[in-house]
């Protein structure tokens, strides 16, 4: 990331120096042109008087001079000016979006380093979850947008009656003169406790007046983030870092799940809410049309629910998919299909715009609601908007979930008490096709998608339907003699290491695993990483090890910790591991590859000395979202030019796999080593997907447990040697 930014600030300088050296304002070229030529001397070197011929004039009458006088032009005065932005021209915003709050965290600090910070204005967007700082009751709201919306008038309202936040009243404290010229969101929440003023609306204010905006890149990819933040891209440029899951976030965000529970939640609250005729009589039309099709949505699940009754239940899940054309005339046939779409979409801008700007009037309704409306509406645009072209890009499911009662992750609080529901059913329209998302990014000036991990390129150009003309994949920072990359094929006994799911069951592997994180660690300084396929495997595995001592013996070379799924958790975790990852006994971490630490983390010099991965984390081909996309791609292969299903999910796999190799040796003094935990990577077909620097610095450096230990390349003999090399750079 700090490399991006590096390189990107000697693109601009390079481009701005050379626009200085050819600009059309310039002394040396244009001064002959600009300035009328002085005349010739009278006189040269070396001729003398003598030899010129003279020019004798007759005085002009009435001059009164006794001496012919040359009368000489008058120099024409040109005062040159800088060049200035024309008035009417707008220069563009640039939108740097990264995957999480950290990150962004870790941008704002290499922009600091920059000389732009002078002339740049810049701000952090954030959701209220981060950025509120008034005291949130739980007894009272549902959530922190629900209390924002009722207690304040929101950004886009006209009126001018006084809000019952004083943070909100004080906002306008919080601006580009008052704060630094480059913050990130701590520092705004910080400052926004001092002055007593709200850094939510305050970033979104400052955000109309800034050159660079920072924030998630959802919030630049979502239709509905993007529309409620009034983010607009049109001529503006966007930066998308970390987006190796580019593709992914656009599935997702075109990926609606509506549940019964929340069409019978939003029935209630605009029941209650039409009962108040009095107050709401210009609201009164779209609350009743709404309550209508909402209505009919639940009269939907009703009779669909027989379909899914005989289906098997997986992982506490039954589902039903139909054709989608089946679909349709499912909710055509409860009039919320083709024939009803405009109308309900009228009807619900009127509510969402309502709710937006004066929500004081549709007291009670929750920001769930909301939310709800809005998906209805966006989904239902996909499918029938624009002739219906994107119809086939869906796959529509029914899924039963069957929740376990003592399953913690099931239960949910309301109203201060524990409940669980046995049973949820709701409709999941899955999308298939990125594009239909990224086709809204470009309008925009220009994209750049940043990321040390977007390799196979192919895989991007054909799911988002967009070519890149400007590509730039440079070498690694780090010279080759300060990376140690291998891979691991054979067990201690020489039996072959394939490290897929069916086999890591068996003890024996389980041992050889063992083994391996045991021999990195003995070998290697300060921290250690170990990325797993999922946390199932990462408790079947640490189970086994406390039962056969490994795991004692790991705890005693280092200290030891866990990926937690929990944010909370998760971010103590990640400070204590920091800690004692500089402390001289050292840190192992294990965490499981798409999770935050392979995502979202930074791990410097001695944070991650090794890596070690096991396995190749190919997506689990039961999931349905999976096995619809890998039919999918198939289906549409040579009309679209996509990847085959099985080709597309071996990049999801290998870029993975790519981001978690990529959290060690990230900074150009660094050092440090990587191994590769699995017999497939003997096989150059299973390497073609690696990162370009993976590939190179790995070339034939494969290894059976034997030659790990004691072969000339081995692992031991490196770390020992940059141990050596670190001493003598320290002195």
């Amino acid at each position: 990331m700090s490399e991006f930014l590096k390189w990107a600030d000697t693109l601009l300088r390079c481009a701005r120096d050379g626009l200085e050296k050819r600009s059309i304002y310039s002394n040396e070229k244009n001064e002959t042109n600009c300035k009328r030529q002085d005349p010739p001397s009278d006189s040269s070197e070396g001729d003398s008087p003598s030899s010129l011929v003279k020019l004798h004039k007759k005085p002009r009458l009435g001059s009164g001079s006794s001496s012919p006088c040359l009368p000489s032009t008058p120099e024409k005065q040109i005062t040159q000016t800088e060049p200035k932005t024309p008035e009417n021209v707008r220069l563009p915003t640039i939108f740097y979006g990264a995957r999480t709050h950290k990150q962004i965290e870790q941008v704002v600090k290499e922009f600091a380093r920059t000389v732009y910070t002078r002339d740049a204005p810049m701000t952090v967007l954030s959701s209220r979850e981060y950025s509120c700082i008034r005291e949130f009751d739980r007894a009272q709201w549902a959530s922190k947008n629900d209390m924002c919306r009722g207690c304040v008038r929101t950004f886009e309202s006209t009126r001018k009656e006084s809000s019952n936040c004083t943070y909100y009243e004080k906002r306008k404290a919080l601006n580009h003169r008052t704060m630094p010229p480059v913050f990130d969101l701590e520092d705004l929440v910080a400052a926004g406790k001092q002055k007593q003023a709200c850094p939510y609306y305050a970033a979104r204010e400052m955000a109309t007046a800034a050159s660079i905006v920072f924030c998630p890149y959802n919030y630049l990819i979502e239709p509905g983030i993007r529309s409620s933040m009034q983010i607009d891209v049109t001529d503006n440029i966007v930066i998308i870092d970390e987006g190796h899951n580019i593709e992914d976030v656009c599935r997702d965000a075109a990926t609606y799940i509506i549940t019964r529970a929340q069409v019978s939640t939003a029935i209630s609250e605009l029941q209650k809410v039409s009962q108040f005729t009095y107050a709401n009589q210009d609201s009164t039309g779209y609350i009743d049309f709404l309550l209508k099709v909402l209505n009919s949505w639940d009269q939907w699940f009703v009779n669909q629910t027989p379909l899914i009754k005989n289906c098997p239940v997986n992982n506490n899940e039954a589902v039903y998919t139909w054709p989608v054309e089946y679909f349709v005339n499912t909710l055509d046939n409860h009039n919320i299909g083709l024939k009803h779409y405009t109308e309900f979409r009228d009807h619900a801008e009127m509510f969402l715009r309502r709710l937006r700007e004066d929500p004081r009037t549709l007291l009670g309704v929750t920001q769930s609601t909301g939310t709800l409306i809005e998906s209805i509406d966006i989904v239902l645009g996909f499918l029938f908007r624009e002739g219906g072209r994107h119809i086939d890009d869906f796959v529509p499911a029914l899924v039963r979930t069957v929740v376990d009662e003592n399953d913690d992750s099931a239960w949910r609080y309301s109203n201060n008490r524990r409940t669980a529901e046995k049973e949820t059913l709701s409709l999941k329209l899955l999308c298939m096709n990125p594009a239909i998302i990224f086709e809204a990014l470009k309008s925009t000036r220009c994209i750049i998608i940043a990321s040390g991990t977007l390799t196979p390129l192919i895989s991007m150009h054909s799911e988002l339907a967009t070519e890149f003309p400007l590509q730039v994949s440079p070498k690694h920072v780090i010279s080759s003699d300060r990376v140690w990359i291998g891979s691991l094929s054979t067990c201690p006994d020489g039996s072959p290491l394939h490290c897929v799911n069916r086999n890591t069951q068996q003890v024996h592997i389980q041992d050889a695993l063992g083994e391996t994180v045991l021999h990195v660690c003995r070998a290697t300084p300060s921290g250690v990483l170990c990325f797993l396929p999922s946390y199932g495997l990462m408790n079947t595995l640490i189970k086994r090890w406390r039962e056969t001592n490994v795991w004692r013996k790991l705890e005693n070379l280092k200290q030891v910790f866990k990926e937690s799924r929990n944010v909370r958790d998760h971010n103590e975790i990640m400070e204590d591991y920091y800690e004692c990852a500089a402390s001289p006994r050292g840190a192992l971490l294990f965490a499981v590859y798409r999770g935050k630490v392979s995502e979202g983390m930074d791990f410097k010099d001695h944070q991650a000395r090794a890596v070690i991965t096991i396995g190749i984390p190919f997506p689990n081909t039961f999931d349905m979202a999976v096995k619809e996309k890998m039919k999918y791609n198939d289906k549409y292969m040579q009309s679209r030019k996509l990847l085959s299903g099985y080709d597309w999910l071996r990049v999801q796999a290998f870029r993975a796999l790519n981001q978690a190799v990529g959290r060690c040796v990230r900074h150009r003094n660094d050092w440090g080593a990587v191994l590769l935990v699995d017999a497939r990577f003997r096989d150059p077909r299973n390497n073609e997907h690696l990162s370009k620097w993976v590939r190179e610095f790995l070339n034939n450096n494969h290894h059976t447990f034997d030659s790990l230990m004691n072969s000339d390349n081995n692992l031991e003999s490196f770390m020992k040697h940059m141990k050596i090399q670190e001493c003598e750079e320290d002195t």
